[in-house]
């Protein structure tokens, strides 16, 4: 397929080593997204009028997100903590630390120095 001139390239924020083509095709009535690593084209899709267009509202939604949040604002980290505290709470808690964990809460309460939550 023949470059089209009238392609627009948008580079990936990791680096300039990915990136998304989109080229029209009139005479198909088609647009053309192509991704690229390199110099290579690894995967294209073609959109209808119709798909592209639900395609730029689902792009604007996700900067109108984007805009509604500070940047590096304290919900973005308490977003992270909340979903680390999520897998954390699936995790199987290892024999050697529930074991430990119970020994700790045995000795201070022997010493008189109050204990460690059941937790």
């Amino acid at each position: 397929m023949p470059f089209q001139p009238r392609s627009r390239w948008a580079w990936d924020a990791r680096g300039s080593e990915r990136a998304v083509r989109v080229s029209p095709h009139p005479d198909e009535n088609l647009v053309n997204l192509s991704v690229w690593r390199d110099d290579l084209c690894v995967g294209t899709v073609r959109l209808l009028p119709d798909e592209v267009s639900a395609l730029v509202a689902g792009l604007t939604d996700g900067l109108a997100e984007l805009a509604r949040r500070p940047v590096g604002s304290t919900a973005t980290v308490a977003d992270l903590e909340a979903r680390l505290a999520s897998v954390e709470s699936r995790l199987t808690r290892p024999a050697w630390r529930t074991t430990a964990a119970a020994r700790l809460r045995s000795a201070l309460g022997r010493a008189g120095l109050g204990s460690l939550p059941a937790n």
